[in-house]
């Protein structure tokens, strides 16, 4: 399976395009327009079958309606927050309208099969009640969402739905995954010891704020 890596520009969200036996896009970014202008040349919009969103903010979300064929993912606590077209307030913080509709409701624990490999949903609330990460255990391979970026810093908890001490908790709880690939929701891939070192700082400062 081939992990290509759409980043981010302006206040879209970073995308993660799955290619193996099974075609999955992990986040959206901001509208179906931009969508379908990264999405070209690496592969057709039908041919994805799962979006998985990693929680209901609307620069994640916001292209979804690009791929009608696909299975749209999200966690059971954020369902509400799409289905509203509130998304935690971020549709009018973007001035931008709609609401989404998800296939299937994700757990802590949930198994994503994507052929030859299994994305482990990890829920890591605090940016969202209903924030995940996805985890690629063979590869130890994690996407973070908006839970963890490079440097180790974390989202904001501002925003509606915002919870300072499930943020910090889930940030520690990625540090004791030891992944050594984070594919956050926005900045850069981050490798090897780094990956290692940017959990532990996010963890050690995300306790200090509590």
């Amino acid at each position: 399976m081939k992990v290509v890596p759409l980043i981010s520009t302006g206040y879209d969200s970073n995308v993660y395009v799955l290619i193996g036996e099974r075609v999955v896009v992990i986040d959206t970014g901001l509208s179906e327009e931009s969508m379908r202008s990264r999405l070209r040349g690496v592969v057709e919009p039908e041919d994805v079958e799962v979006v998985i969103n990693t929680h209901a903010h609307l620069d994640h979300c916001g292209g979804n309606s690009l791929f009608e064929n696909a299975e749209v993912m999200l966690h059971e606590l954020d369902a509400e927050a799409a289905k509203s077209g509130s998304f935690y307030g971020t549709a009018s913080l973007f001035g931008a309208e709609g609401a989404l509709k998800p296939g299937k409701l994700l757990r802590e624990g949930d198994r994503i099969d994507l052929g030859e490999d299994v994305l482990e949903v990890v829920h890591t609330p605090g940016h969202t009640p209903g924030s995940i990460c996805l985890y690629l255990r063979g590869r130890r391979a994690l996407f973070t969402g908006d839970t963890l970026f490079a440097g180790g810093s974390f989202g904001r908890t501002d925003l509606q739905g915002g919870n300072m001490r499930q943020l910090a908790e889930s940030v520690c709880r990625i540090a004791e995954l030891g992944a050594e690939v984070l594919y956050p929701g926005h900045m850069e891939t981050v490798r090897g010891e780094e990956a290692r070192e940017c959990a532990e700082v996010a963890c050690q400062a995300a306790r200090r704020l509590l």
